[in-house]
């Protein structure tokens, strides 16, 4: 059964004014809402080499949380590895990281650890590609036997991702879809599903304008909604969704259950494929 979660933070208010960040103030309480809203989990966010989720102490505490409301840790989102490109984090930054999260893995129900390459991280030129390419390679060849899977997050277009990901030694890769960064981007879902089908492991759900524009409510932005719910079937390796939609400041956990209930409406008729409680 595909999972169901929304990223970490969306039920709080914000840090420090940041649209997304880890919340440092909210998190344990976050759990509760997750379940109350009937989320199946969360999307864990590292936003720096502070998070709770590196501390021993904190790593018990967390999956005394997850056992007691039954809200697992479906995914982690390494933002703080957007801060630059992939090439520039020195294989000790990588490998604490990795070996930290396999710590508690197993525990918590994680299936998939997400690796941005986009933004700040993105490939610009073929140098880049090339040192990115090898950073990928060391993670896939010390991580691919781990408990979750392994998906890049990128703005590269589908052909690009469809080549890289055809790497013998990237092979167990998959590809996290953001479809309203690629609403934002002007990649069509089609072209997603026609190369990357077998590739795509997650889904972020939230609604863009095009050509770069600001996050909105879903069904008011270029997000191909309708694409969406009469191909998704098509994603035989399809681990989570996870909603990443619009939040305001002050209303964002009836902004959180006005996207839960988009998606309930848009995938109605999925039911037997996925579960929205």
């Amino acid at each position: 059964m595909v999972k169901f979660s929304a990223v970490q933070g969306r039920f709080s208010s914000m840090v420090a004014d940041k649209y997304q960040h880890f919340p440092i103030h909210n998190w344990r309480n976050e759990f509760n809402l997750a379940r109350s809203m009937g989320f199946d989990g969360i999307e864990w966010i590292v936003s720096d080499f502070s998070n709770p989720i590196f501390d021993p102490q904190t790593r018990l505490e967390i999956i005394k949380i997850c056992r007691k409301t039954g809200i697992e840790i479906t995914s982690i989102s390494l933002d703080v590895l957007m801060q630059k490109t992939l090439n520039r984090f020195s294989d000790e930054e990588i490998h604490w990281l990795f070996h930290h999260i396999s710590l508690i893995a197993a525990d918590v129900g994680l299936q998939r650890v997400s690796i941005p390459i986009e933004e700040t991280s993105g490939i610009k030129d073929e140098k880049t590609m090339l040192q990115v390419k090898t950073k990928l390679q060391m993670i896939n060849f010390n991580y691919r036997c781990k408990p979750f899977s392994l998906a890049i997050e990128t703005d590269l277009k589908p052909s690009a991702i469809g080549d890289l990901l055809r790497e013998k030694t990237l092979e167990e890769l998959g590809v996290l879809v953001d479809i309203g960064n690629a609403a934002a981007n002007g990649f069509r879902l089609q072209e997603y599903f026609k190369i990357l089908s077998k590739k795509i492991y997650s889904l972020h759900i939230k609604d863009r304008m095009n050509k770069g524009g600001i996050s909105v409510p879903l069904g008011d932005g270029f997000a191909e909604f309708n694409f969406l719910t009469k191909n998704i079937e098509k994603l035989t390796n399809l681990k989570d969704i996870v909603i990443q939609a619009y939040r305001s400041k002050e209303n964002y956990e009836s902004d959180l259950q006005n996207a839960k209930k988009f998606l309930q409406n848009i995938l109605l008729n999925k039911s037997n494929y996925i579960k929205l409680n």
